[in-house]
């Protein structure tokens, strides 16, 4: 299997900083790599270096894309002649929060789905909810205030925040019901071909559960403990669009060497 990194801007031959330690370490593991520019991409073009051997199998490793750009990515790497790892249906699946949810419903908070032009305030108030966690199909907003709603008439203030910010609403918009979570005890953990992997300790059930649910060659599973000591699923995500967050970058390559 080869990586795909994004390169530096108009550098090809360099990875994106934020990448660059990985991409070292996969080198260093004897894993072939290739980079792109990001931009040429957005411009509709496509010239991985090192090109790619044919019929390989590549693992793209950058930003979170939305579906119809990895779509496009996807068309571009077989068009090179080789295989995206995770075809675009199953990046559908992980990415997008309602795609996953119906599987794990009984391990993550309670969710409900709007179209972006409804009225979501009006309908959590009839649901009787009284605050909740907002955020699109895919990410949240993390600047001014967040998503976290403690008022429902909150709800359109932080829409025109996550438009203007975000520059879009992906998919559409999901209320989380807000549970009472211990926010240090949020864990990642990987899972590819089935197999999951923790950046250390034990795999705890829900991730294998979702290993087994799941029907994706390359995810990663967010749990937090609640604090009544329940563990939670607080995120899926592909893995080919997942951070590291606690997990060294030699820790993750294993995964692909074991």
């Amino acid at each position: 299997m080869r990586f795909l990194y994004p390169s530096a801007p108009f550098q090809i031959k360099v990875p994106d900083e934020t990448y660059a330690a990985e991409h070292a370490v996969a080198i260093a593991a004897g894993l072939p790599v290739s980079l792109f520019s990001y931009e040429e991409f957005c411009a509709g073009g496509f010239h991985p270096f090192p090109a790619f051997s044919l019929g390989e199998t590549i693992c793209y490793r950058g930003s979170s894309l939305t579906l119809k750009d990895y779509q496009r990515l996807s068309e571009s790497i077989r068009r090179a002649g080789a295989i995206p790892l995770t075809p675009p249906d199953d990046y559908k699946r992980c990415h997008y929060l309602p795609s996953w949810y119906p599987l794990l419903h009984n391990h993550t908070p309670k969710t409900l789905f709007f179209m972006e032009t409804a009225n979501v305030e009006a309908a959590l108030r009839e649901q009787g909810w009284t605050r909740c966690f907002l955020k699109d199909y895919v990410k949240s907003l993390s600047t001014h205030g967040g998503s976290f709603i403690t008022s429902l008439d909150q709800i359109p203030e932080v829409i025109r925040k996550m438009k203007k910010y975000r520059g879009m609403i992906e998919g559409g918009l999901c209320a989380r019901e807000m549970e009472d979570f211990v926010p240090e005890t949020e864990q990642r953990y990987f899972v590819y071909k089935g197999k999951p992997h923790a950046a250390e300790g034990e795999i705890p059930d829900l991730v294998l559960l979702a290993a087994k649910l799941i029907k994706s060659p390359f995810f990663s599973v967010d749990i937090i403990q609640r604090k009544d000591g329940t563990p939670r699923i607080v995120e899926l995500g592909d893995g080919q669009v997942s951070d590291l967050k606690s997990w060294p970058p030699e820790k993750f390559i294993s995964i692909f060497t074991l």
